[in-house]
């Protein structure tokens, strides 16, 4: 399915209901589906230029998944169409709602912070709503102490992997998983302030979380986080091909196309126009 849905992305990524198209193609998947494909939603391609078009609809598309997912875990959701200072997806059962954000990460690049993860913004953009959401890969979350721990514990925030989703997808039958968006609250309750950033405990508590709602030992669990590991082993070569491709066709640039190319790389022409049109301003005297 990645192959297929990149394709569809540089197809249509530029036309103005893009997003609808992409909805509509995925409000058919099944339950089956979504979970053999929900892992590789969380790592983005690495041959979507930084900040295209292309970069953007992958967002949505993960944005689109877990709506997806929380739909098929009896939570009835949508992926909002608001734009700044907003979680991306809303659900809402009979007796809560909760706010969702999924995040999906180049595997080239390097150094992500707290900042990636907005968990204190997520809190924020919760407001009425009883409980907040946030999805990554596994691979990608600080995997020692981070703030982004504390803060999901002071703030019961939970944060979850495309792992435990697809765990979840694979066992459940409607079973009642309002325990998981407690994870916060009860580790605040019995963890000391120091230990609220503790990635182990955290993830620990999680794991026990899931395990417990469809009834599951944690062996089975850890086989699905071995799952995640290989699929971004495969997903991770897919990327190497593709940069070792285009060292290949750099190598075959005559010099006038490797000029013309860093200028445009380096946005040499933009920064002076930048430049020309801060000193041309006029001022009144």
């Amino acid at each position: 399915m990645r192959k297929t849905i990149i394709d569809l992305i540089f197809k249509i990524a530029k036309e103005k209901n893009a997003f609808d198209i992409l909805e509509g193609r995925l409000s058919k998947i099944t339950q089956k589906q979504l979970s053999e494909n929900i892992i590789e939603c969380g790592i983005l391609p690495e041959m979507f230029v930084h900040d295209s078009s292309e970069e953007k609809l992958w967002a949505k598309y993960s944005d689109i998944i877990l709506s997806l997912s929380l739909n098929f875990l009896g939570i009835p959701a949508e992926v909002l169409r608001t734009r700044g200072d907003s979680a991306d997806v809303f659900g809402k059962t009979k007796n809560y709602s909760i706010v969702g954000d999924a995040k999906t990460f180049r595997l080239s690049r390097t150094a992500k912070n707290q900042k990636d993860f907005k968990v204190k913004a997520l809190d924020d953009w919760r407001k009425g709503n009883n409980y907040a959401l946030l999805v990554s890969p596994l691979t990608q979350y600080p995997n020692r102490r981070s703030q982004i721990y504390g803060q999901a514990v002071e703030k019961n925030v939970t944060l979850l992997s495309y792992t435990h989703l697809h765990f979840l997808l694979d066992f459940y039958t409607n079973q009642d998983i309002k325990s998981l968006w407690e994870t916060g609250s009860r580790l605040k309750k019995s963890l000391k302030t120091p230990d609220h950033q503790n990635s182990l405990t955290y993830w620990a508590e999680i794991d026990k979380a899931v395990c417990a709602i469809v009834n599951k030992n944690n062996d089975i669990l850890k086989k699905y986080k071995v799952l995640e590991i290989q699929k971004t082993k495969e997903i991770g070569n897919e990327g190497i091909a593709y940069w070792r491709q285009k060292i290949k066709d750099f190598h075959k640039l005559s010099k006038e196309e490797a000029v013309k190319l860093l200028i445009k790389a380096e946005k040499i022409e933009a920064k002076i126009k930048t430049i020309e049109k801060a000193i041309n301003i006029e001022m009144p005297l």
